[in-house]
């Protein structure tokens, strides 16, 4: 087995998920969750954000049409997912945390954005960020849309939307 080394590039595949892809999504969602936004999140809101990235939540969105894109490593493991609710709101967003820092995030976003724009003209993109995400999504142009929030379980996010002239 050939070793590939951290500061080498990894090909990416990307492509729709199907509702077998459900857990590897999760997976992925779940472990980067822990890792990245739990740590600022108060322990009540952990079942709750949680929740929503199981397998069979998953699949049912997937089945219910909501659109998943997955970046994929040669070998078929998940680097990345963008899910998009109603072709504008952003509700899914997660790199494996050792693809880090290679572009992967980029590809992700602008491929989900791009098949919003073609399927449903859409012209502005919502979602609701963690404060660690917070700087990656300026850096895909969103800014504030508004202070932030917190859900019955304490979940803390910030607004944020995208508008394409």
């Amino acid at each position: 087995m050939r070793v590939i080394p951290e500061h080498m590039p990894t090909a990416i595949r990307y492509r729709l998920a199907g509702p077998d892809d459900a857990l590897a999504i999760g997976r992925l969602a779940r472990r980067v969750t822990r890792r990245w936004i739990l740590p600022e999140q108060p322990a009540s809101a952990a079942a709750e954000l949680l929740h929503g990235m199981s397998a069979r939540v998953i699949r049912r969105k997937i089945l219910a049409g909501q659109r998943f894109h997955l970046a994929c490593q040669q070998d078929g493991r998940l680097a990345g997912v963008a899910a998009l609710r109603d072709d504008c709101h952003l509700f899914q967003f997660f790199v494996s945390t050792r693809l880090h820092g290679r572009g992967i995030a980029r590809q992700l976003w602008q491929r989900a954005m791009r098949d919003a724009v073609r399927r449903a003209g859409t012209r502005q993109f919502t979602l609701n960020a963690s404060a660690m995400a917070v700087p990656v999504y300026r850096h895909f142009g969103f800014v504030r849309s508004g202070p932030p929030t917190v859900s019955r379980s304490g979940l803390l996010t910030q607004p944020m939307r995208l508008d394409r002239h």
